[in-house]
C-alpha cells in the first residue's frame, strides 16, 4: 500500500462531493495518508492558481505516492507530474474521466488545456497510469479520455453506464476504483 494517496477534485466540486470522502475512508482504515485538497475557487477555476496549490501540497512526492483525479482535477495533475524535477517519481496515478483537450461544453476550462502536456518527461515520472470512463459521460466525452489514455500509454477502464462519476450519478462510493487501485499497488 502506498504510504500517501492525493484524491483531487474536478470543477465545481469539493473533497465534500462524490466518492471523494467514502474512498479517503476506505484508504485510512488500511492505514495510508490521504490527501484530498480542496482546490481554489472551483467555480471558477485558474491552471496556476490549481497547479501552484497542488505543489503547495504535495511539495516532495516519491514513489510510494499515489494520484486519483477526476475531471478537471486530471489536467491539473499532469501539469504537476510533467513538471517534476529530474529523478522524482512517483508510483502512479489513476484518472478519472479526463481530458487534456478542449471540452466543448466548457469553453470556460479551455486555459487549462493551452498548455501543451510533456507526455514524455510525464511518463517518465509515473510509476502506473490508468485512465477510466464512462461511455455515456455528458460531461467529458468518452472519446476524449480514450485519447488520453493512448497518449499517456494508460491502461483503460472502460465503464458502460456511470455518467460523470458524480454524486448525481450514483457514485457517492466507488467500489470499482478501489479495485483497480488494489489491484496496481499490490503487483
Amino acid at each position: 500500500m502506498p504510504d500517501k494517496i492525493v484524491i483531487i477534485h474536478g470543477f465545481l466540486s469539493t473533497p465534500r462531493h462524490h466518492w471523494f470522502r467514502w474512498l479517503k475512508a476506505q484508504l485510512e482504515k488500511q492505514g495510508t495518508q490521504v490527501i484530498v485538497p480542496c482546490m481554489p475557487s472551483p467555480r471558477a477555476p485558474s491552471p496556476e492558481r490549481w497547479l501552484s496549490h497542488l505543489r503547495a501540497c504535495v511539495p516532495s512526492p516519491s514513489r510510494h505516492t499515489w494520484f486519483i483525479a477526476h475531471s478537471l482535477g486530471c489536467i491539473t495533475l499532469m501539469q504537476y507530474l510533467a513538471s517534476l524535477g529530474e529523478g522524482v517519481s512517483v508510483g502512479g496515478a489513476i484518472l478519472v474521466a479526463g481530458f487534456a483537450e478542449p471540452v466543448a461544453a466548457f469553453p470556460e476550462l479551455d486555459q487549462f488545456t493551452r498548455q501543451q502536456i510533456d507526455y514524455g518527461r510525464l511518463k517518465k515520472s509515473v510509476g502506473q497510469l490508468v485512465t477510466l470512463r464512462s461511455l455515456n459521460d455528458d460531461v467529458v466525452p468518452p472519446d476524449l479520455t480514450q485519447t488520453l489514455s493512448r497518449s499517456l500509454s494508460a491502461e483503460l477502464y472502460s465503464f458502460p453506464a456511470a455518467g460523470h462519476f458524480r454524486e448525481q450519478d450514483g457514485f457517492i462510493q466507488f467500489p470499482a476504483l478501489l479495485a483497480v487501485l488494489r489491484d496496481y499497488i499490490m503487483e
